[in-house]
């Protein structure tokens, strides 16, 4: 029997920051997550002293405080390097990379690596991006948070933590493989181009369903990584 993606080595990304807006933003903690078959996780978490104020409303959402992160957290071109050395090993293995909501955790990424290191976020990583996967494979109804897809699915964990953010949505893919048999047999490379353009298919949809309930809505038509302007 031929092994899918499914069963071969993935990875699984989140941070947490001090603001979602990914231009400013600082990476507060960050987790990347190595799995090499369904159950096993081997996890590397970084605490980071973002060199900023963390935000009270952003300590509300993660829980570390600036005062925590000075005192505990690494200097950010430290432990960017060593992320950006593993993200480009992971490029070039052609490893799927496992993210809730690319777009923002990548762009993050990718203006940290800029301020910090002088250079890009890796090219060529091969994204399974969870939140545009269960768009396009998950009829269910209701919210699309990743505490919400969490819930609905029995995952139990304290959201807003990078570690266990990583964790859900590997296990939240898995969950989805499993009820779309025919996913793990498209190639993930063929699933990282689907996704482009389903990202943009879905943005129309959340776009009218913030119109319908008043909501202000920017509509961001770039996946996985939002193209820097400089």
């Amino acid at each position: 029997m031929t092994t899918t993606w499914l069963g071969r080595t993935m990875y699984s990304l989140d941070t947490e920051s001090t603001s979602l807006d990914t231009e400013s933003a600082r990476v507060v903690t960050l987790t990347l997550g190595r799995s090499t078959s369904p159950g096993h996780w081997s996890p590397k978490s970084y605490l980071l002293d973002p060199g900023v104020e963390i935000p009270a409303e952003a300590t509300a959402v993660h829980g570390i405080t600036t005062e925590h992160a000075q005192k505990e957290g690494m200097q950010p071109g430290h432990a960017l390097h060593e992320v950006w050395l593993w993200l480009t090993q992971i490029a070039t293995g052609r490893t799927p990379l496992v993210i809730f909501n690319a777009p923002y955790d990548l762009t993050l990424l990718d203006r940290e690596f800029r301020r910090h290191l002088g250079k890009p976020l890796p090219a060529g990583l091969t994204v399974l991006d969870t939140l545009a996967l269960f768009r396009r494979f998950d009829w269910t109804t209701g919210g699309r948070s990743l505490g919400k897809l969490a819930a609905r699915h029995g995952i139990t964990f304290p959201a807003h933590d990078a570690e266990a953010d990583a964790l859900a949505s590997l296990r939240l893919l898995h969950i989805l493989a499993d009820a779309n048999d025919l996913l793990p047999l498209i190639d993930a490379d063929v699933l990282h181009r689907a996704q482009v353009g389903w990202w943009v298919q879905q943005q129309d949809a959340v776009e009218a369903r913030a119109a319908g309930n008043g909501v202000p809505f920017t509509r961001q038509n770039h996946w996985p990584l939002i193209p820097a302007t400089d």
